[in-house]
């Protein structure tokens, strides 16, 4: 079970109870336990424990994660630290940058466009949600900066295209699947006759749903949504900017909160009792992280997941909806994943290269996993095993919140890897603009001067991750960074 509160501290805790799924085996026939229940620790457990516990305990063995230890206890209380700030960053922007942050924002309010096939919503929920979220970034910066005529003008656009996705309005529809309980993506067979007709999806929608079908090309259209591959990441994205959108427009959202929270409960159904959806689909409450991986197939290393930074930001996105909302349990629900996740990513993702408390040494030095499995960790993506992949997977996307779920000294440990291994398709399809972020961490001038000296290419709403962001973006998070 977990909850949140407020203390005096800088940041709220969570509690997260351990209990034994059931009464000891061991037990005298009034039912009553003759001892403890042996409980085993990982150590993103032993690093999290709130009360005065020994623990000094027996060492049960080494696994993947680091030593498995085992204490006697039939309840452990572990404590995280929530963050203390929402939707901007704990501290303003410097002064010296707001003109040229001003600059940037007019700038994307007036070359930003929507790619074609994402304005009718013929395109996959993942990249939707994206360029939806850059949006959004771009409005609470506006507002931060006191451009409330550019804030409403954006906010228009927004409104539009989210109340599309989450509406099933969309050339791609979002249906709902009764056979698993769940939200997936029809898919589009996308065709505008190389320019000459009118864009279309050849499939024509419901029923015709090429990702529903069966076999290989099917669970790999729209990054495999079909087959409950990444739901988290990808509605996360779609779910900040219902947050952005409701926190400005408050009719808005109260018009669609139940198709907003119809994308909650498919990521994060707290309800046993909700018989529509499962109960929180990819979080591993053990394991204090997510799986990612859909129903396509079984692997023989069991379940995984690749960018938990997404899956941090998913959870991020459901407590901002909630507070837009004011339903504090759905706020509550997003904080405590966050937690969670976050938590988890600085033990078993963000790795420290010198000294490791959990991964062995020998694979620790690469400073960063690139896909979590149950029984293996990989140093590589989905997509490739490039430095420069696997440092940007691990970071995206940048948020008021990365500063939370990224550690500070982790970033700082792997610009200079990132850095120098950002050449070609890095530059090409816009990661560059993530290493400029990742500077700032450690040198704020030297990360401004990047961000300055990047092409606006790096924006273009049609490559891989410079969709997502934008310089606008890139300026303010290098703006409210530490050591101004």
């Amino acid at each position: 079970s977990s909850s949140s509160s407020s203390s005096s501290s800088s940041s709220s805790r969570l509690r997260e109870t351990i209990r034994p799924a059931a009464t000891s085996p061991l037990s005298s026939s009034d039912s009553t336990p003759s001892t403890e229940p042996l409980l085993c620790m990982l150590p993103h457990h032993r690093a999290a424990v709130l009360d005065t516990t020994d623990l000094d305990n027996a060492v049960v063995g080494r696994t993947m994660l680091g030593q498995l230890t085992s204490i006697s206890a039939s309840k452990i209380a572990l404590g995280m630290a929530a963050p203390s700030f929402l939707w901007h960053p704990p501290r303003p922007i410097a002064n010296e940058f707001v003109d040229d942050l001003k600059k940037a924002v007019l700038m994307e309010k007036g070359t930003f466009k929507m790619p074609e096939n994402y304005q009718m919503g013929a395109g996959d929920p993942y990249n939707a949600g994206k360029l939806l979220a850059r949006m959004a970034r771009v409005i609470l910066i506006a507002d931060e900066l006191g451009m409330t005529d550019v804030r409403q003008a954006l906010l228009t656009d927004l409104a539009k295209y989210t109340s599309m996705w989450i509406t099933g309005k969309t050339a791609n529809q979002l249906v709902y699947d009764s056979n698993w309980g769940g939200i997936v993506s029809c898919g589009c067979m996308y065709d505008n006759c190389m320019g000459k007709c009118a864009p279309k999806c050849d499939n024509k929608g419901p029923p015709s749903c090429p990702s529903l079908a069966a076999g290989a090309f099917a669970a790999g259209m729209d990054f495999g949504n079909g087959y409950y591959n990444d739901h988290h990441f990808h509605y996360g994205y779609i779910l900040y900017a219902a947050a952005v959108v409701a926190k400005y427009i408050p009719e808005w959202g109260k018009e669609y909160e139940e198709f907003a929270l119809l994308l909650v409960r498919d990521v994060a159904n707290p309800s046993k009792d909700d018989p529509s959806f499962p109960v929180y689909r990819h979080m591993d409450f053990y394991m204090s992280h997510s799986w990612a991986g859909g129903i396509f197939q079984p692997f023989l290393n069991g379940r995984n997941q690749e960018s938990v930074s997404e899956a941090a930001n998913c959870w991020y996105a459901v407590a901002l909806l909630g507070d837009a909302l004011g339903n504090q349990r759905v706020k509550d629900i997003g904080l405590s994943l966050l937690a969670m996740e976050s938590h988890a990513a600085h033990h078993y993702w963000q790795l420290d290269r010198d000294v490791s408390h959990t991964l062995p040494n020998s694979f620790a030095t690469n400073g960063v996993s690139g896909i979590l499995w149950s029984n293996l960790i990989q140093y590589q993506t989905w997509f490739g095993s490039t430095t420069w992949e696997l440092n940007g997977i691990q970071m995206l996307p940048f948020t008021p919140a990365s500063e939370y779920i990224l550690g500070e000294e982790w970033v700082k440990q792997q610009i200079p890897d990132f850095q120098s291994s950002c050449t070609g398709q890095c530059i090409q399809d816009g990661w560059v603009s993530l290493v400029c972020m990742a500077m700032a961490v450690k040198d704020v001038k030297a990360a401004w001067h990047c961000a300055s000296n990047l092409d606006t290419s790096a924006f273009d709403p049609e490559t891989a991750e410079g969709n997502g962001n934008s310089k606008a973006n890139v300026l303010h998070w290098i703006a409210t960074r530490p050591g101004f």
